[in-house]
């Protein structure tokens, strides 16, 4: 890996400019917090039931290697170029040109599954019902798009402060229901004649942990990156984490499993806490708030994504176009229409919402498969290698008992491959022929 660049530019920050790790501590638990926290204690819980803890043990432990993994990373590129450079530095530019095309296909899924999430704490707190979810999940999109096509971006003060809304709800809702935790904690001892749940249900759980790019890319903001990354990665990760987890159990003891919703159990945790309608008004607002502002940051992002890839021929050209004030606005404009395709059918289809969170979290266990594999090419047969070659198993086992939730990003990243090789192909004919 590049090594000496990264110790020139480690050597180039002046001393005291940057973030100390108490600084960078509740950012990266920011860049980590999301929707999820919303969705995934009741999903994992409906999905898993007994074993609901096992499956967190294990989602967790999945990050551990992949920490120290991304830490040799951070290392070697402080200046937080991402995934895709790690990938093109072990495995070679091909396949790290299907990089941006991972993230557009995991976008267009997770962000509408992600709205009708919010849609439906909305339409269970007006009582309003179907209706309400749908329109409430498509403003939240509409908003989105719209800020991002006046160029609007996110401030950051704003979403710490949604974040640490969320973290509030959360503690708020533990409060009162953990002490009763006790007399129900029998509902989560585990199962261990009955685990074919628990890996397909690791895979709808690591959506929780997605946050090692956001995490890679923040590192460049730190005072001393090749020190800090780690420490600071583990605590965010670990208290986000942390949260999840007594959600879930919070969920279990207060909440019948036969009754619970497993995409708004959270809304049914703030039903039981009094005043009913105020804790449930608030927590609605701060999960409709916390989504769109999820949604802008995300567009913003992948938008410009997409036009870099099309300035690199990975993507049509013509994405590649900016406005004067350099919004990417023809691939806004793709990402609205996949949303409203991807939207159609799980409007259609409510059943199949958290299944596309499912697919969408594959997609990232996919990527972090290929970091995996791109990391034993650089170091060899190390010890932190090695134990990421062990995850890798579970990964993969994982993946392949999720089934068809695996099937459309393992399909994105087959056809991305078989295109960036054809090109290669072309392209190397014609230089022979010239």
């Amino acid at each position: 890996m590049s090594s000496d660049r990264g110790q020139r530019e480690r050597q180039a920050r002046p001393a005291g400019i940057g973030l100390t790790r108490r600084q960078a501590i509740p950012l990266a638990i920011g860049s980590v917090a999301g929707s999820g926290i919303l969705f995934l204690p009741s999903a994992v819980y409906v999905a898993a039931g007994r074993n609901s803890l096992l499956v967190w043990i294990l989602a967790t432990l999945l990050c551990l290697p992949m920490l120290l993994m991304f830490e040799d990373m951070v290392r070697s590129h402080p200046d937080g170029r991402g995934i895709e450079a790690f990938i093109r530095h072990g495995l070679g530019d091909a396949v790290a040109r299907c990089v941006p095309v991972l993230f557009l296909a995991l976008v267009i899924i997770g962000l509408p599954a992600g709205a009708l999430v919010a849609g439906r704490y909305v339409g269970n707190a007006l009582e309003a019902g179907r209706p309400a979810e749908v329109v409430a999940a498509i403003v939240v999109l509409l908003a989105a798009l719209a800020s991002n096509l006046f160029g609007v971006k996110t401030n950051t003060r704003l979403q710490g402060a949604t974040t640490w809304a969320l973290v509030a709800m959360a503690t708020v809702l533990l409060i009162f229901a953990l002490p009763t935790a006790r007399s129900g904690l029998h509902m989560l001892s585990p199962d261990l004649g009955n685990p074919g749940p628990v890996l397909p249900a690791v895979v709808l759980a690591f959506w929780t942990f997605a946050g090692f790019e956001n995490l890679t890319f923040l590192s460049r903001e730190f005072r001393r990156p090749e020190r800090d990354f780690l420490p600071v990665s583990a605590i965010a990760l670990g208290a986000y984490g942390l949260f999840t987890i007594l959600l879930t159990v919070a969920i279990a003891v207060r909440v019948n499993r036969a009754d619970v919703d497993q995409v708004a159990g959270l809304l049914q945790l703030a039903g039981t806490i009094r005043p009913h309608r105020l804790v449930t008004y608030c927590v609605t607002a701060i999960a409709l708030f916390a989504m769109t502002l999820n949604a802008v940051a995300w567009i913003w992002g992948v938008s410009r994504l997409v036009a870099e890839a099309a300035t690199h021929q990975i993507l049509p050209a013509g994405l590649a176009r900016t406005t004067a004030k350099g919004v990417p606005r023809r691939a806004v404009l793709l990402l609205a229409a996949l949303f409203a395709v991807s939207t159609a059918v799980l409007v259609g289809y409510p059943g199949l919402l958290v299944d596309a969170v499912a697919t969408a979290s594959a997609i990232f266990l996919l990527m972090y498969l290929l970091s995996i594999v791109s990391y034993v090419r650089i170091r060899g047969l190390t010890l932190r290698s090695a134990a990421n070659l062990l995850l890798l198993v579970v990964m993969v086992v994982s993946l392949f008992q999720s089934g068809w939730r695996a099937v459309y990003g393992v399909a994105v990243l087959a056809v991305a491959l078989a295109v960036q090789l054809v090109r290669r192909r072309r392209l190397a004919s014609a230089a022979s022929a010239s």
